[in-house]
């Protein structure tokens, strides 16, 4: 017998309450107007807007959810919590997402059953769903917040923005868009753009009629599955049974499509299907399917994958993506749920270490989290070159909710989730592979960029389909962060390039000096957090900075020349007091390090790991404009042409792949012969790294050097372990870890610092 669709319920905190009537509430209350009025229980959600003080919205949630004064409930734990009381099905199940838990006396009389949690840890929440979804917005609204709020709530539920009155907004004040001021700005400088663009979005679905909140009845009837489902668990089941090379799958949908159910159930009906083939098999003497080896399904942590088991039930196991890596399979199925949110190069390991295991891997795409991007951009060009006939699923329908769901339409509306660039005509594009005559580029102003709608989607789109990271809240601080310039390329009108310019610098001495003894991060200030804090030049602090922090090109654009012209035009743009660096931080490529150095830009430092979503180290490289920026650009490549061939021996350690031999190349190209470290400056690198927060890959050669005139005797056992580990026989930090019997990497990375402090305290 086929699988039984179930309905699914999980994460809603329970308190019984009695029945009530509804309640007053001054809050003016709006909801989305659905254009085909379904009900309900047709599956449609309702989003509603409730504006006024906070006491008066809580209020409103109160009247809406048939509030009577009845037992209580409360948040628990540390800060974060459920409410109390029996598990009740047909109570409507709502997550409070607030700085602070609802008020006490209010949720006593909520006829429902209750989660609180803070912005902060909604992501804990994702695979979740709720009835009745709630976001505290008076103090601003939080576009990531906003993203994936909407994906936790039931067909047939609500999503609710407690909004402050109109005038009354603190967007731009609030503790939840304090991220978006870096010194020397404050949080009454943050724009006001993203929210009167968001509630712009949603103003076309505008009503008066206030709601009640019931229990969903798409939960409580058992969530839908559909014929796309069936498709790909039929089509999953097909290549993992398939003789030959093994299958190497791809799952893509957006959220809400039933990807981890259908993942699971294909596990189960593979697993019976064996079980058949084998019972067959026996009887005629043969191999026994069955005997192929597990099923087993990995993900960035085992609560990620906590549906596709639901799903599978004894048929599949979960295993750690480390322990996958140390005891790789030789037989079964694999399956990688959320693989996107794994660092790219674990994913080609773990195909690597599985020639002969299909593989499945699945992954959200198209939403909030941004990450998904990098699978399609990074890992599955990849995985194509590695294996033939690799095969690309989708999942469009939704099963949580009901096709062309209202609130899904708005939030995607909102957020331009769905942004694309500027379509161009073939005459824009001639003369073929020329530069282009009719180029122009420009700063733009925000203002005018948030009211137009059409040029913001184009420009956004722009991001969207560049780079991999690109979320919701890069589109708040595109529109609202006050130290970002935005700068495009123009062809007829049309935003054809942009760049996303962040100023950095000009920092006070006490804030460097905390920066570079450790005690503070110079957020948003990523130029001069590297530069004084990972490579202890404080000189930099000060130095006026512009950082590129996006850049992207239309596809049908590239290599004619945009990006240099836009490049270009960004160091052309007057600033006041004259820039002193022009920097960049990126995911190292051959290609872009060729066209920043092409453009005065100089290569002063290689990360210490790889990027997890580019499968590369980032490099920093950096344009002086001024002789105290010339002379630090040439302290800066004097220290890695004596540091690289160590750090890059390092990095192939801990991640067992040697990087790309083209990327080597143009990471050494132009460095100058340097001769050992003096003894005087070596002592002084080492030390700065014994006192923090400068990194060890910054020191390593300067180190390897300096441990030769220090006892390591000094040290206990599993200390010298560490450093002779690490710093001698530059072993990968997970093996070293593992031989001195520490917990994990981090462990063995605050030893290693302890130890070098005390080896250099007990030196004179």
């Amino acid at each position: 017998m086929g699988p039984r669709w179930r309905g699914y319920h999980s994460g809603a905190a329970i308190g019984r309450r009695s029945e009530g009537s509804p309640g007053g509430g001054e809050a003016a209350t709006w909801r989305l107007r659905m254009p085909s009025s379904p009900t309900i229980g047709e599956g449609h959600r309702r989003l509603f807007l409730l504006r006024g003080e906070a006491g008066q919205t809580c209020a409103e949630v109160g009247a809406m959810l048939g509030a009577d004064g009845g037992g209580g409930g409360e948040g628990e734990g540390d800060g974060e919590g459920e409410g109390e009381g029996k598990d009740d099905a047909e109570l409507p199940s709502l997550l409070w997402i607030s700085d602070s838990a609802p008020p006490e006396a209010e949720a006593a009389t909520w006829r429902c059953a209750w989660a609180w949690t803070r912005p902060r840890g909604l992501a804990a929440r994702l695979g979740q769903a709720f009835d009745v979804v709630v976001i505290d917005a008076h103090e601003g609204l939080d576009a990531d917040v906003l993203g994936q709020a909407q994906g936790l709530v039931w067909g047939g539920g609500a999503l609710i923005l407690r909004l402050a009155r109109g005038g009354d907004s603190g967007a731009g004040t609030g503790r939840s868009l304090a991220k978006l001021a870096a010194y020397p700005y404050g949080r009454e400088d943050v724009g006001r753009r993203f929210e009167a663009h968001v509630l712009a979005a949603l103003e076309p679905w505008r009503a008066r009629e206030p709601g009640r909140l019931r229990a969903s009845a798409w939960r409580l009837e058992g969530a839908r599955g559909n014929a796309g489902q069936r498709e790909v668990v039929a089509r999953l089941c097909a290549s993992w049974s398939r003789p030959g090379p093994p299958s190497r799958s791809l799952l893509l949908a957006d959220r809400g499509r039933g990807k981890s159910s259908a993942l699971g159930l294909a596990l189960r009906e593979y697993a019976a299907c064996r079980g058949s083939a084998g019972e067959a098999g026996a009887a005629e003497g043969g191999q026994e399917m069955g005997e192929r080896g597990p099923l087993i399904v990995t993900a960035a942590v085992e609560a990620a994958a906590a549906e596709v088991l639901r799903f599978a039930g004894e048929a599949a196991r979960f295993e750690p993506v480390s322990a996958l890596l140390e005891r790789p399979l030789s037989a079964g199925v694999l399956v990688v749920d959320e693989a996107a949110q794994l660092p790219v190069p674990l994913l080609r390991r773990l195909v690597s270490a599985h020639p002969g295991v299909p593989i499945a891997f699945a992954t959200t795409v198209h939403g909030y989290e941004g990450t998904g991007r990098g699978f399609c951009l990074r890992f599955e060009p990849w995985l194509r070159r590695q294996a033939q006939g690799v095969e690309r699923l989708r999942l469009d329908e939704p099963i949580r909710w009901a096709a062309d769901d209202p609130l899904e339409r708005a939030i995607f509306a909102a957020l331009l989730l769905d942004a694309a660039p500027a379509e161009l005509e073939a005459a824009e594009l001639e003369p073929s592979g020329g530069e282009l005559a009719g180029l122009v580029t420009r700063r733009l102003d925000r203002d005018a960029l948030a009211g137009d709608l059409p040029r913001l989607r184009a420009l956004f789109g722009l991001l969207v389909q560049a780079h991999y990271r690109t979320t919701p809240g890069d589109l708040q601080r595109l529109l609202d962060a006050p130290n970002l310039e935005v700068h495009a390329a123009e062809l007829d009108g049309r935003i054809v390039a942009a760049t996303l310019v962040a100023e950095e610098g000009g920092l006070p001495p006490e804030l460097v000096a905390d920066a570079l003894a450790g005690k503070t991060r110079l957020r948003a200030h990523a130029l001069a957090d590297a530069l004084v804090a990972h490579l202890g030049h404080p000189e930099a602090g000060a130095m006026i900075m512009r950082r590129s922090v996006r850049i992207a090109v239309h596809p049908r654009l590239r290599r004619r020349g945009v990006a240099t012209r836009l490049i270009e035009h960004v160091h052309a743009d007057g600033a006041t007091p004259p820039v002193a660096l022009f920097g960049t931080l990126f995911g190292a490529s051959a290609g872009v390090i060729a066209l920043r150095r092409s453009l005065g830009y100089a290569l002063v430092r290689v990360g210490a790991s790889r990027g997890a979503r580019t499968g590369e180290p980032s490099v920093l490289m950096l344009r002086p404009q001024t002789p105290a920026g010339e002379a630090l650009v040439a302290a800066l490549r004097w220290e890695l042409a004596h540091e690289l061939d160590v750090q890059l021996a390092l990095l192939q350690a801990d991640e067992g792949v040697p990087l790309n031999p083209e990327l080597v190349a143009a990471v050494r190209e132009g460095l100058p012969c340097v001769p050992p470290w003096r003894p005087a400056e070596r002592r002084r690198l080492v030390r700065a790294y014994a006192h923090g927060p400068r990194t060890f890959e910054s020191v390593a050669t300067a180190l390897r050097e300096e441990l030769a005139q220090l006892d390591l005797d000094l040290l206990p056992p599993s200390w010298r372990e560490v450093i002779v580990g690490r710093a001698v026989s530059l072993r990968a930090w997970r093996d070293v870890a593992r031989a001195a019997g520490l917990p994990d990497v981090r462990a063995a990375m605050r030893i290693m610092r302890r130890g070098v402090r005390l080896l250099v305290a007990s030196d004179p």
